[in-house]
């Protein structure tokens, strides 16, 4: 190559290159020409839980989840042994067993209401109402029942009462740990779920039969945001359950009576004497429980004792004794005849009189104030005195 090829090239190569740079400068500033946007498929809202009780009680429960064995409360004590053992000792439980509830079926007749609420599940029933005479629901035209289940029968309010539905296990929360797929229904946690057998009317009744959600209801803790479940199924320390983690809620409503009522004691002085008449003034208090004292069915009375005792435990006198109860008619439909419960934040005020026996040796003893329904007593109070 000659000495002028030579200079010509390194004058114009540059040049070359400058254009080039140019040129892709001018393309990379050029706006890409738009795509279409992809559009994702909308995925489907997820379903909602099923209704624990869309129609009047029993409830159809049929349909076994898949990964569980059978709808007895048996196969959930598998994994679910703290609230299995927490539930199997409760009315719940026994809601078909009891004794004393036998005994006021057999005298309530052929009704179906109140086996709808002991036994709320279809397949526990051995025969179904299909119908009723003149509209009338103590007088219904029952029918053999081919799905009829004897073991389900005999845990009254089981399990799957509550927690199945439609061939889906309903909890309090959605897990994926369980071999079974649980769905949340916030139902559960609701006082509206318990108002399904806690609120039941006759038909012209004066008032409710069973009042508890209503009472409830009225209160101030509907009005907190406090839900039946908040007292009667609050968490419980229990074994770690797959699932479930160490602490689940308890299912033996472990609520009693000394947590329902604040119980106070007055006396003129500390000493008594023996012989001679002494007042002991009684308070009672509903400060714990959202419904009035006792609730629920009103054949249910609970009977306050109010007695002297010496050290040994010995009674100084007779008991003074001091009923909380509702009465109603012999029959349906069941009209008040009177109520002494003790309402929400009620308080009762009475006076006990005492003529301690006047045998005996000083020393100390004991105001004992005391709560007695269906054979089974529990100590409201304990105050000691001197007994002269």
């Amino acid at each position: 190559m000659s000495t002028s090829s030579r200079w010509f090239l390194a004058l114009t190569l540059p040049l070359v290159l400058v254009g080039i740079a140019l040129a892709r400068g001018k393309k990379a500033a050029e706006p890409e020409p738009e795509q279409p946007a992809v559009v994702e498929p909308a995925s489907p809202p997820p379903a909602p839980p099923p209704k624990l009780f869309p129609t009047p009680l029993p409830v159809v429960v049929d349909a076994l989840p898949p990964g569980v064995a059978s709808l007895s409360a048996q196969t959930c004590n598998a994994c679910h042994w703290a609230a299995h053992d927490s539930w199997q000792g409760t009315a719940h439980a026994h809601a078909w067993s009891d004794p004393v509830y036998q005994a006021a079926l057999a005298s309530a007749g052929e009704s179906t209401v109140c086996k709808s609420c002991h036994l709320p599940v279809a397949t526990q029933h051995d025969q179904l109402a299909a119908g009723y005479i003149a509209d009338d629901v103590t007088r219904p035209r029952l029918q053999d029942n081919p799905g009829f289940d004897i073991t389900l029968m005999s845990e009254g309010v089981t399990c799957i009462a509550c927690h199945v539905r439609e061939g889906t296990v309903l909890g309090t929360r959605t897990t994926d740990q369980a071999p079974h797929p649980v769905v949340a229904s916030a139902e559960l946690q609701s006082s509206e779920m318990c108002a399904t057998c806690h609120q039941l009317s006759w038909p012209e009744g004066d008032r409710a039969f069973y009042d508890t959600f209503g009472e409830w209801k009225a209160s101030a803790y509907a009005d907190a945001g406090v839900q039946c479940q908040d007292c009667h199924m609050a968490p419980a320390a229990g074994a770690p359950q797959p699932g479930a983690g160490a602490v689940v809620a308890s299912h033996g409503s472990p609520t009693t009576i000394q947590r329902a009522l604040t119980t106070l004691v007055s006396l003129p002085t500390a000493a008594i004497t023996r012989g001679q008449l002494v007042e002991v003034g009684i308070s009672v208090i509903n400060t714990g429980a959202g419904h009035s004292v006792p609730t629920g069915n009103p054949f249910k009375t609970w009977t306050v004792e109010v007695v002297l005792v010496d050290a040994a435990g010995k009674d100084l006198a007779a008991p003074h004794r001091t009923t909380f109860s509702r009465t109603v008619e012999a029959k349906s439909p069941w009209k008040t005849t009177a109520d002494d419960r003790l309402g929400v934040g009620a308080t009762r005020r009475w006076s006990a009189s005492f003529t301690p026996n006047p045998k005996g040796s000083p020393g100390l003893g004991t105001v004992v104030v005391r709560a007695v329904r269906a054979g089974q007593t529990t100590e409201l109070r304990r105050v000691p005195v001197v007994i002269r």
